[in-house]
């Protein structure tokens, strides 16, 4: 499990080319990882998608959130990033961090 600071999720529902429903969520995400070398500077949000009945199980967003990630085989056996859990910790309020400061 990682602590990361959820601040969007999407659900999804469409049909692919075979007429297979395909179905889930696809959530943005930060984590405590700051890049500060070469041309970055920063967090950068991430985008993953998972199953649809993840997006039942948010509280609020954004939050933070303990993310439960496992990786899977994808195309030629190469690892992929999936979430398969989400456990609530905390809301956090951008109208708090983004007001401005009394007096500044």
């Amino acid at each position: 499990m990682e602590t990361c600071l959820l601040l969007s999720a999407r659900r999804y529902q469409f049909e692919d080319d075979k007429g297979k429903s395909v179905e889930g969520c696809t959530l943005t995400y930060l984590t405590g990882d700051v890049d500060a070398t070469g041309d970055r500077r920063g967090a950068a949000p991430l985008s993953i998608n998972g199953p649809a009945d993840l997006f039942g199980s948010l509280s609020a967003l954004p939050g933070v959130y303990d993310v439960d990630f496992k990786q899977r085989p994808g195309p030629k056996g190469r690892p992929t990033l999936q979430v398969v859990g989400l456990h609530y910790r905390s809301a956090l309020s951008l109208d708090a961090l983004l007001s401005p400061v009394a007096g500044g």
